[in-house]
């Protein structure tokens, strides 16, 4: 999205931390709709992603587990640049993930079996599963390094209403403004490469996005309308590596952060009724994908 600015006068942008900050909750589903329709008008594909939490990181869980777990951080909090830069906490927070996937947890030999017959990419189903499944994920370090985004807005709102006792904010992705992001390789292949890469010292590169033709049907991922970004260097958020990408292109945004206000709960909750977005919608089914 190019020269992009709210719809209301009296939404504040604040410029520091790359807000939007609507007055009231008709106010915040306005300057969403015009940002998809912004995004729509230009062919671009707008994704979502609800945060309860205004201040939250859009780290993956596995990021946001190992932040916690080493160094007791919260969600919202970011390590000291002299420690996020340096090469050992690279291979560290690296090498913890590939412990994880590749020696202890690895796709079960029926899901290799289902995936070799239907062209199938295993791992990403195993991580896929995880997303929607976390209770499955046994690993003291929980997650994968896959963040779920929405196409459906009002899903992403269901997700920053759900629970929020104060401010929440919903991200707004403009997944064209990436790049060449769409992954092409199989998941395993992208993890043989990390591998090479970073233990080598050299950068993981920008977010991938991950939305395979061929996928084990899942009826909460698909009334979720999800699609998912893998966190490649899972020391940076993901929206610190797009505002470093923004910087050298030109005016063009690649996200947005709309804040939804404090106490607009009940209105967020009647808004959500009349679009029929639910808690049996979002979660369908206890069965496994």
């Amino acid at each position: 999205m190019k020269k992009i600015s709210p719809k209301y006068k009296d939404t504040y942008v604040n410029c520091k931390t790359n807000e939007w900050i609507p007055k009231t909750f008709e106010n915040f589903i306005g300057e969403i709709e015009h940002l998809t329709s912004l995004c729509n008008s230009t062919g671009s594909l707008p994704l979502y992603r609800g945060h309860r939490e205004r201040n939250w990181l859009i780290d993956s869980t596995f990021a946001r587990s190992f932040k916690a777990i080493i160094f007791g951080l919260s969600a919202g909090e970011k390590l000291n640049d002299y420690v996020l830069n340096t090469s050992e906490l690279h291979s560290s927070v690296l090498n913890l993930f590939l412990l994880k996937y590749g020696v202890l947890v690895r796709p079960s030999e029926e899901l290799e079996s289902v995936a070799s017959q239907k062209d199938l990419d295993s791992w990403f189903e195993l991580m896929k599963k995880y997303q929607q499944y976390p209770e499955e994920d046994n690993f003291f370090l929980k997650g994968t390094n896959i963040i779920d985004w929405s196409q459906s807005s009002d899903v992403a709102l269901y997700f920053a209403n759900k629970n929020r006792k104060g401010e929440g904010a919903i991200y707004i992705c403009d997944a064209t403004a990436t790049g060449k992001t769409l992954q092409t390789k199989p998941m395993g292949a992208i993890l043989d490469k990390m591998n090479e890469l970073g233990n080598s010292g050299e950068p993981l590169g920008i977010p991938l996005l991950f939305c395979p033709k061929k996928q084990i049907a899942c009826k909460r991922a698909r009334n979720q309308q999800a699609i998912y970004f893998a966190q490649m260097d899972l020391r940076y958020d993901l929206e610190t590596i797009w505002r470093i990408q923004e910087k050298s292109m030109r005016g063009e945004k690649i996200i947005t952060k709309v804040v939804l206000p404090a106490n607009s709960q009940e209105a967020a909750n009647g808004y959500l009724e009349e679009k029929e977005i639910s808690h049996d919608l979002i979660y369908p089914d206890l069965q496994k994908c």
